[in-house]
């Protein structure tokens, strides 16, 4: 699950959860204006490591978005554009690039998949919109590693056509097919799951995920091979590709501008994603949600998302903001020091502190606040959005499926300090 909010004015929200759902949660706020401070110096790089910019993305007004550069390649070609301003999700699986941010001569050169020899196209739902475009093969490199040939998604891709009703929930969702509307000028999805859909779609026809739409014809939902579905890229990298770890410092309690962070790949693989003293979090395989434990009430379906803005929670006892601009937002009068704790995947328990703040006031006296790690939101029923907020000061490591490391089996999510 994720949202990648790419403005506080209507947010804009998206993600995906890999292998069977995922939502986003419009909220709206009133957009920063001034500008935001300039980043440190930049994290020195290695064989399995690169950058990470929490920036405002492809909107002026962006909050709380960790993104990175993909590099594209036509296969086996040196027709090649690097994409900035991409969504690093933890949510989500598969890579998805909107069409406006690929140059004509590059998007043309970029094989379409066919199924039956129609060509193949490509549906993700979030809670509040979705993405439609044709699902086309690419050589894509991030930071020092490189998978060829790998299935992506091309987001608004005008060579689709028209979204299909069942894409749209028959017009309830709102379309999220530009970096306008998205926020970013695509998403990496690097959750748990080696594919976006996996063995489910290559049984059977799922609604909302994958369409074959012949010339001429209307689009019809269709089953899809696993090695054709937008894959976890990480998992074809050579080494280092059994997951992720994603670092973010600390920062300031009064949000702070441009923040950088480190994106190591493999877990436990190298010194640097070794993740000493890290603890495992019970993972459900199914869903990935993890087990979760706030104010003594059970929330089995919550989880860790980087593609999350905020937290996302429902609390009665917090007062919400009072101003439209700020509806869906908690504004309590004083910061709220809170905790959680998570069931490990040994059975015991892990206490972590989080903050929540007025989140009208914050935004108010800091509007160049890019990064900001105490703001919080209504959620959905059952589960706690850990979304970016959670993951300043912490290092969140996520073991893809069929992997082992840190003495026990993934998918799973771990916590371990910096």
């Amino acid at each position: 699950m994720a949202v990648c909010a790419g403005s506080l004015a209507g947010l804009v929200a998206c993600g995906g959860g890999g292998g069977g759902g995922g939502g986003g949660l419009p909220i709206g706020l009133l957009p920063p204006t001034a500008p935001a401070a300039a980043p440190s110096a930049p994290v020195a790089t290695s064989q399995n490591a690169m950058t990470v910019t929490v920036g405002r993305g492809t909107d002026s007004s962006g909050v709380n978005l960790p993104q990175v550069s993909v590099q594209l390649c036509a296969p086996g070609t040196g027709n090649c554009q690097t994409i900035n301003n991409v969504l690093i999700d933890t949510g989500s699986t598969g890579l998805r690039i909107t069409a406006a941010a690929i140059s004509p001569s590059l998007l043309a050169a970029l094989p379409r998949e066919t199924v039956n020899s129609a060509p193949l196209n490509a549906c993700q739902q979030f809670l509040d919109g979705y993405t439609w475009g044709t699902m086309r093969v690419a050589d894509v490199t991030l930071g020092p590693k490189s998978a060829a040939a790998q299935p992506l998604q091309i987001v608004g891709d005008t060579a689709a056509g028209g979204a299909p009703a069942t894409c749209s929930d028959n017009g309830t969702l709102a379309a999220e097919n530009t970096p306008a509307d998205l926020g970013t000028n695509g998403i990496i999805g690097l959750a748990a799951f080696l594919h976006d859909c996996g063995a489910a779609c290559a049984q059977q026809v799922v609604s909302a995920t994958y369409y074959t739409c012949p010339s001429g014809g209307a689009c019809q939902g269709s089953t899809v091979p696993v090695a054709m579905q937008a894959p976890n890229l990480v998992a074809a990298f050579a080494q280092d590709n059994n997951g992720v770890v994603l670092s973010l410092p600390a920062i300031s309690s009064a949000g702070q501008g441009t923040t950088l962070g480190t994106l190591y790949f493999g877990v436990g693989t190298q010194s640097n994603n070794a993740m000493s003293g890290a603890t495992v979090l019970r993972t459900n395989p199914r869903t990935l949600a993890v087990s979760a434990t706030y104010k003594s009430a059970s929330f089995p379906d919550s989880f860790l998302d980087s593609g999350s803005n905020f937290f996302f929670l429902n609390d009665s006892s917090i007062a919400r903001c009072p101003s439209v601009s700020f509806a869906g937002f908690y504004c309590p009068a004083s910061s709220l020091a809170l905790s959680a704790s998570f069931t490990s995947a040994t059975g015991s328990s892990l206490s972590q502190n989080f903050s929540i703040v007025n989140a009208q006031s914050l935004f108010t006296s800091n509007p160049g606040a890019v990064a900001v790690d105490d703001v919080a939101g209504t959620g959905i029923n059952g589960a706690i959005d850990f979304g970016l907020p959670f993951f300043y000061g912490r290092l969140v490591a996520v073991l893809n499926e069929g992997q082992t490391a840190l003495g026990q089996p993934g998918p799973f999510t771990a916590l371990a300090s910096p």
